[in-house]
């Protein structure tokens, strides 16, 4: 192989990575990507404001756990020995976590967990 069609070889695969790379990190956020944004019969949710998810934070048994991620919220409550007060990911509940969860754990909620409700942004 020549040192031309080496170059333009090594070209190709670079720019197949590139832009399979872009593809799947669109694919990863639209809602295609995200089932679990699916509730049951319509996709009619509940809206809450960040001042309304903060009463979700896991320090009351009675009620629900939920996080915020991507501007969906979560019913994190089968995790709740995790979430609850005490729980290492504590800090996660009740709030817009969607910074931490980019990080690292995100894809697991959005599989794991129901989509509950939409968080307003003001």
């Amino acid at each position: 192989m020549s040192k031309k069609v080496k170059s333009i070889f090594i070209m190709l695969v670079a720019l197949n990575v590139i832009v399979l790379g872009i593809v799947s990190y669109l694919w990863i956020k639209s809602d295609v990507f995200v089932q679990a944004h699916k509730t049951s019969g319509a996709n009619i949710y509940n809206v809450f404001t960040a001042s309304e998810l903060a009463k979700y934070n896991g320090v009351d048994p009675k009620l629900p756990i939920y996080l915020a991620l991507d501007g969906y919220i979560y019913d994190i409550s089968k995790g709740r020995e995790f979430y609850q007060v005490g729980g290492p990911y504590h800090d996660l509940a009740g709030k817009d976590s969607s910074r931490e969860l980019h990080l690292v754990g995100g894809g697991i909620i959005k599989r794991k967990y129901p989509v509950v409700g939409i968080l307003k942004d003001k």
